[in-house]
């Protein structure tokens, strides 16, 4: 099958997007080769997945050049020039979704055009757009310290000082600016450093911890937003909230910052942005979920924390950002196995059926029958369970761990045992040979699949399994996964051998 960059890029295009990279490139404004045009047209009949039969390289030059002799040269030179045209088109599109930032490019030209009325009402159009959003976040600060300071320069070097009253209002415009860049400054170096304190206590980088906390003690942050709070009209603490999500992780034991930063995300959710309110509610759900991994005790019930707090930002929709309109995987997934721990399975069907079709449509096949499959395991349902498993594509499923383990479960329910014996074999392989598994997560399922082993060994007969030592191990392990399920059956198993004996 032929692939090239240009293909993976029209592959991202809506329907209406390929209409109207069509009529672009009929501009001659833009283009003004026949060829081109030609060839994006017989690249649409083959879109959107670019696989059909037939669709190769001679195929295409054919349609293009008819019976001339096919130039891999030629070919080559005429698929880049297309996709030059299309990534122009994309960065155009791209420039008309962002009015206020495209807006500074004009701005900019007719400043120095010298065009100072037009400059002057376009900056008053992107005030209003950027007021009327109610929308405060980094891009709100930043074109609204871009709109002051450009209009205090352009008025400094057009406009004749005659009244007192003017010179304060003009300096007025500057302080706000200033203000707007501090503001700005302090979100997104909050955002990032708190994204590289997630980062580096995943993987044990103790340096950048300290990074952050050594940055932190450079800026009294403290003072520095009372200032901003003090020079500042806006009503929504959106910087005082990121230093309190800051203090939170970086005081992670103390459950207070974490109470003050849920409070005021709760109270400010409204105020906030989809991109804010999307970034702010993962880091309380991740703040959670590392409690809960690490064993930390809390005050509260973890689980049913973060099931309210999934709930909040499914319902909200907070997932839909500039960047992304789709549900993300792993979180769909972490809602699945919260439902599960809290035995929520009404709730988990119906979160199925409304947002399983939310997910990237290219996978989202694959994630529905795995997540009835789960749905139908927890009811008790082993043979419908195994129906959807059977669907699943493994290769192309993204989390086939998760589908193996399930797998298994379902096969050791049903007392299939050869065929759980043989999955326990291929998942072994597969765990040895993928390189993308890191050592941790291979020994975590290595030890699930030697205990289901041992567990079935003693199903069919074995002599030489102790489900005494077994239970002991598990319960002292704190590398294996899904240890709850293992126990439930070794004391089942438990049962059924004291039944026996009695």
């Amino acid at each position: 099958m032929y692939t090239h960059e240009l293909l993976n890029l029209l592959k991202t295009f809506t329907d209406k997007e390929l209409m109207m990279f069509g009529k672009f490139l009929n501009s001659p404004y833009f283009n003004n080769r026949k060829r081109i045009l030609h060839l994006f047209r017989v690249l649409k009949g083959f879109y959107p997945e670019f696989d059909a039969k037939g669709f190769t390289k001679e195929n295409i030059f054919r349609k293009i050049y008819g019976n001339n002799p096919y130039n891999d040269s030629t070919f080559r030179n005429l698929m880049s020039d297309l996709l030059m045209l299309a990534l122009k088109f994309v960065k155009l599109e791209g420039i008309e979704k962002k009015e206020v930032q495209s807006a500074f490019f004009l701005t900019t030209e007719l400043v120095m055009r010298g065009t100072y009325s037009l400059f002057r009402n376009k900056m008053n159009n992107c005030e209003k757009i950027i007021e009327n959003n109610h929308t405060v976040d980094s891009d709100y600060f930043l074109n609204k310290y871009t709109i002051l300071t450009d209009s205090f320069y352009v008025n400094l070097l057009t406009q004749k000082v005659i009244k007192k009253d003017y010179v304060v209002s003009e300096s007025g415009k500057m302080v706000t600016g200033i203000v707007c860049l501090l503001s700005y400054f302090v979100l997104q170096s909050m955002k990032h450093y708190d994204n590289l304190l997630k980062y580096s206590r995943t993987y044990n980088i103790k340096k950048n911890v300290d990074t952050v906390s050594q940055f932190m003690e450079i800026f009294d942050f403290e003072k520095l937003i009372l200032y901003i709070r003090n020079n500042s009209s806006i009503k929504t603490p959106v910087v005082e909230i990121y230093y309190k999500l800051l203090k939170s992780f970086a005081n992670f034991e103390d459950e207070k910052y974490y109470n003050e930063l849920k409070k005021s995300v709760l109270l400010n959710s409204k105020l906030l942005g989809n991109d804010d309110n999307y970034f702010l509610f993962t880091r309380l759900i991740d703040y959670n979920v590392v409690k809960k991994n690490t064993g930390v005790s809390t005050n509260y019930n973890i689980e049913m924390e973060i099931f309210d707090l999934n709930d909040i930002f499914v319902k909200n929709e907070f997932y839909k950002t500039e960047a992304n309109k789709y549900l993300p995987f792993d979180f769909y997934r972490n809602v699945l196995l919260n439902c599960i721990a809290l035995k929520r399975l009404d709730y988990m069907e119906d979160f199925i059926k409304n947002n399983s079709k939310k997910l990237l449509t290219k996978h989202s096949k694959g994630f529905e029958d795995y997540s009835y499959a789960l749905l139908y395991f927890e009811k008790g349902n082993y043979s419908k369970a195994l129906s959807c498993i059977n669907r699943i594509k493994f290769d192309q499923f993204l989390y086939k761990l998760d589908m193996k383990n399930l797998q298994l479960k379902i096969n050791y329910e049903l007392e299939q045992f050869e065929s759980a014996i043989s999955v326990i074999d291929t998942f072994k392989h597969f765990l040895k040979n993928n390189v993308l598994i890191t050592e941790s997560r291979r020994i975590l399922h290595n030890n699930f699949l030697d205990y289901t082993g041992k567990l079935i060994q003693y199903r069919i007969g074995s002599q030489k399994v102790n489900l005494h030592f077994i239970k002991d191990r598990i319960e002292k392990s704190k590398v294996i996964f899904d240890k709850v399920w293992l126990l439930d059956k070794v004391n089942e198993l438990s049962g059924l051998e004291t039944k026996k004996k009695a």
